[in-house]
């Protein structure tokens, strides 16, 4: 039975006995949030460029440091500085830009329900147009709630994005009670 739809009209869940079904439809901003979730809080990618960044600017500035001493010192530290705090950017301006092309690639901007998850007492059952797959709830890994969306791991690297709905609440409390987590 329908229980209601969203005002976005994202994604509808339907409930029958104990399950709970998710049909959504992510959009591309949906899935950057994701993206920038995965990448920075959970896998938190962003200490190797911060280290590398605090480790030039170090050189740079004993480099600055010297110069009175060394003729050259300025300019070379101005090289260890402004290559410490490019590349970081550069390496993060790339990363926006493949969350951008997977996006496109997936078909992320066409208002059409990406996948289904149907969540029960015994696993989590996901289906799309090409496959089906259960997940026994002992696969689940981690599970985040976002603002408008839940971040199922379904593995370490696999995940299904469960956007906010009228029914979300009850989707996390079963997450939460059938997985252990919170």
């Amino acid at each position: 039975m329908l229980i209601d739809k969203s005002d976005k009209g994202a994604n509808r869940m339907k409930q029958s006995g104990t399950a709970v079904t998710v049909e959504a439809n992510i959009d591309a901003a949906a899935f950057r949030r994701f993206a920038l979730y995965d990448a920075f809080t959970r896998q938190k990618r962003w200490r190797s460029p911060a280290l590398f960044a605090v480790i030039l600017s170090a050189f740079a500035a004993v480099c600055f440091a010297a110069q009175k001493t060394h003729a050259q010192a300025v300019l070379l530290g101005s090289v260890l500085l402004g290559v410490g705090l490019a590349l970081p950017l550069v390496w993060f301006g790339s990363f926006l830009l493949s969350v951008r092309r997977q996006a496109r690639r997936l078909g992320l901007s066409a208002k059409k329900t990406q996948y289904r998850v149907t969540l029960t007492e015994e696993a989590v059952h996901v289906e799309n147009s090409r496959e089906e797959a259960d997940f026994a709830w002992e696969k689940v890994c981690a599970a985040h709630r976002a603002k408008d969306c839940v971040y199922l791991y379904v593995g370490p690297a696999r995940a299904f994005l469960l956007p906010d709905g009228p029914n979300t609440d009850r989707a996390w409390e079963m997450i939460r009670r059938r997985a252990g987590i919170g």
